[in-house]
């Protein structure tokens, strides 16, 4: 169960990280010119964006197959009402 909060928390915030990221996009966008520099802004926070949902991917992966193993061992919740099975695998 630690190991579960524990990946919860580091999900958690890999996903503020990520609203962060967006939200630093959309100030850099709203600007009326986007200048080489502005640019070169929003192409590096796109691709930190885009490291951290991966990052934030690759733990849910994870936290679907603890609970996928709590499940089979009879000690979880019922994954198939909580997790969706029609997410495709990283």
């Amino acid at each position: 169960m630690e190991k579960i909060i524990g990946n919860l928390d580091k999900a958690k915030l890999k996903l503020d990280e990520a609203f962060f990221y967006l939200d630093e996009i959309e100030e850099l966008i709203q600007e009326d010119e986007l200048n080489a520099d502005a640019g070169a802004k929003v192409s590096q926070a796109a691709g930190r964006l885009t490291a951290e949902l991966s990052a934030l991917s690759s733990r849910v992966a994870e936290l679907e197959d603890i609970l996928t193993a709590l499940d089979s061992q009879g000690g979880g919740p019922d994954v198939g009402d909580s997790v969706s099975q029609d997410r495709p695998r990283d």
